[in-house]
Order: structure tokens, then sequence, then C-alpha cells
């Protein structure tokens, strides 16, 4: 009674052929995956980074304006020392604190019957800050 190894099949077992078909797939599938994980994973950190550049220019223009309210008891011309202040980056306190890691545009704003103009003469009553770090900005009006 010899039998054959072939007629005999073992039910509980899988082939090498189902083996490497199921490690195929679960490697593509693991690729897919890891791919797009890790573009969500980079990605997520932008928001927390803009919060926190947001921050740092509202920091900036708070301290600006304490300064300007110190100028506006203190000085004779306080909006164009509070220019001169802000276009070196200094304080009231003659501290450089406001910083060098943004960009600042300043300007005295002239309303003439509606329409909005700049003069750079400083003989005006408004002057036009405006602070910006990469792609966020923050502009600020300061009168007499």
């Amino acid at each position: 009674m010899k039998q054959s190894v072939s007629k005999h099949r073992n039910p509980n077992g899988f082939s090498l052929i189902e083996i490497i078909i199921a490690l195929l797939v679960a490697s593509l599938l693991g690729t897919v995956l890891i791919q797009y994980m890790s573009t969500s994973l980079t990605k997520s950190a932008e928001p927390v980074i803009m919060i926190q550049k947001g921050y740092a220019l509202n920091h900036v223009m708070e301290s600006m304006t304490a300064d300007y309210k110190k100028l506006l008891l203190t000085d004779t011309d306080p909006l164009t020392t509070f220019k001169n202040y802000v276009e070196n980056g200094n304080s009231a306190e003659n501290n450089p604190y406001y910083g060098e890691e943004y960009a600042v545009q300043t300007g005295y704003i002239v309303l003439d019957g509606g329409n909005e103009g700049t003069d750079l003469s400083g003989g005006n009553q408004i002057l036009k800050v405006t602070i910006a770090l990469n792609e966020q900005s923050l502009t600020a009006l300061f009168t007499k």
C-alpha cells in the first residue's frame, strides 16, 4: 500500500505561492501607508509654526504700542520719535528688543476726501506701521 504524497494535502497549511502573494500585498500596502503618513506628519507642524510666528509679531507690536504710549507722555513730537525708534529697531528705553527678524515699513497717511495717500514729509497725524515675518504681516495705526 504505497500512497502518493501528492494525493494527501494538509488542509491547515498555506502553500508557498499564497505566502509570497500575501507578503507582496502587505509590502505594497505598507509602502503606500508610509508615503501617505509621512507627508501628513510633516505638514502637521506648519499650523503650529505659523501660530508661533504670529504670536511673535503680536508681541513685537505690543512692545511698540507700549513704547508709543510712554512717548506720548514724555516727548514733544512722539510720532516722529516713535517712527525713528521703529525704523532702527530701538525702544524708548534704548534697548534693541524689537528684534531684527521681521521686516518693517513705516509711513505717514494722509486722508484727503476719502482718498488715502502716503506722505513721507512727517507733517501728518497718522503713522502706519507694518511688520512682516515670512508670509504674515501685522499693521497698526498710531495717532497723536
